[in-house]
């Protein structure tokens, strides 16, 4: 109910947002990772009245207030086969992305709406199952404004400049926004001094946020 809910905190780091004139971008309404146990013995029809408690109850208090919502983090199997076996998508079937998306445009028209993925920065299995994801949304009227990159790497094992611009691009083309939402570089796996690592570290950061610029419709670096 959201009666029982706490929003004590968020609405801590919005206070702070709007004192300081920025803009507040929220992560994140469906992951599993966060999912409450729970929801694991609920109906169909129990989960389904869960889930959409739970987006409007939290996007309706922030509504107007908030620039953009992850709504759905993480749905996409690391392999890239297809969409990752979570507790939504074991009660509500694939359609439970689309729905969830429905649903936070309804709860706050204004806002901007995002699918949030790791290791899907550059051309590769995944990033080929986010793409046809989300155009595929796009594609069936869903309210889908942009992608957000995570964009863990390592700052000698990331993807290719040309792999991450092709990427982004080809996203762009769908009409969506990009954002780079996770950003870090891991650094422990560089040879040399401490210096060198951090050199190497500096070099992957500039070179992911010039791709950024590089691209329209790459809106920012987290």
């Amino acid at each position: 109910r959201s009666s029982d809910l706490n929003f004590g905190p968020g609405d801590q780091i919005l206070a702070y947002a709007d004192a300081h004139g920025m803009r507040l971008r929220a992560h994140t309404l469906l992951w599993h990772g966060s999912a409450p146990s729970w929801l694991d013995p609920l109906s169909p029809d129990g989960l389904r009245i869960a889930v959409a408690d739970h987006i409007r109850a939290v996007v309706g208090h922030y509504r107007g207030r908030v620039r953009a919502w992850d709504v759905v983090n993480e749905a996409v199997a690391d392999d890239g086969s297809g969409l990752r076996d979570t507790v939504f998508r074991r009660g509500l079937g694939d359609g439970y992305i689309a729905d969830a998306f429905r649903l936070a445009r309804e709860a706050d028209p204004g806002a901007l709406l995002f699918y949030n993925d790791y290791n899907g920065e550059g051309l590769s299995a995944k990033s080929n199952r986010i793409y046809e994801l989300v155009r595929d949304l796009k594609a069936a009227g869903v309210p889908i404004d942009g992608v957000g990159l995570q964009m863990h790497v390592s700052a000698n094992g990331r993807p290719s400049d040309a792999s991450v611009a092709s990427n982004m691009r080809r996203l762009a083309d769908l009409g969506l926004t990009v954002s780079i939402t996770e950003m870090d570089v891991k650094v422990n796996g560089v040879a040399g001094s401490q210096q060198a690592r951090l050199d190497a570290q500096r070099t992957a950061y500039r070179a992911v946020v010039g791709l950024c610029v590089a691209e329209p419709r790459c809106e920012g670096v987290t």
